[in-house]
């Protein structure tokens, strides 16, 4: 199932840390798709298809669902 899964995310977002490591203490190798928050990719259109509201980290669900909340991540 995790290969059906892709994860926005980076490296200066707490947040997006915070998902990792729990990726990383159960195991599970997702992709991972950088967002560069210094140069605003999360604001731009491209982003914006993924999830509308625009934040960081997003986990992309195989049949395209986007959950961009840490907790429910």
């Amino acid at each position: 199932m995790s290969n059906d899964l892709k994860l926005y995310h980076s490296a200066a977002s707490p947040n997006a840390r915070r998902v990792r490591i729990f990726l990383a203490e159960k195991g599970i190798a997702i992709p991972l798709a950088p967002v560069d928050l210094a140069t605003g990719q999360q604001r731009s259109d491209a982003f914006s298809a993924i999830n509308p509201r625009r934040v960081v980290p997003t986990l992309v669900l195989a049949d395209g669902t986007a959950i961009g909340e840490v907790p429910a991540i």
